[in-house]
């Protein structure tokens, strides 16, 4: 084994190998607080739709109309999220809160439409150059003029 007789050499081999485990402790530090961002997910002011932390809501360009009966609107969000995600993110999401599918579209944009009981909702998730920007929108359907599984039009 060599010994290192230059004292500046070995003061930087001695800091790089200090900062060696501060680095890796980091990193493990991030990939297991991963899960907890997904646990953060919240409601805004549609209390059956869930938005992922990554997502911010856009005040300038939501609107919400709410009566004592129903909440209808659109709120619109901005994050660094891959779109694919996202989508997968809303299908298991949203039927876990029982919506039901009715139809997606992908690639150029996502477009994900949900009904459930009395309203419908449209989620349309758009990639710019360094965010993605989701609108939710929410409204009303009168009831049987959309079939919803298993029934029949009247």
């Amino acid at each position: 084994m060599r010994i290192i007789r230059n004292s500046g050499l070995g003061i930087i081999l001695f800091l790089v190998a200090l900062m060696l485990p501060g680095g890796l402790m980091a990193q493990k530090e991030e990939a297991s607080s991963a899960p907890d961002k997904k646990a953060r997910a919240s409601y805004y002011d549609f209390e059956d739709i869930l938005i992922p932390s990554e997502l911010g809501l856009d005040k300038k360009n939501s609107f919400v109309y709410a009566t004592s009966r129903s909440k209808v609107g659109i709120l619109v969000f901005e994050g660094r999220v891959e779109p694919s995600s996202l989508a997968t993110f809303f299908q298991n999401n949203m039927q876990k809160d029982g919506w039901s599918l009715l139809s997606s579209f992908k690639y150029r944009q996502y477009l994900l439409t949900f009904l459930k009981e009395d309203r419908a909702c449209v989620i349309t998730i758009n990639e710019k150059s360094f965010t993605t920007t989701t609108e939710v929108r929410v409204g009303p359907i009168e009831q049987g003029s959309v079939p919803v599984r298993g029934t029949q039009p009247r």
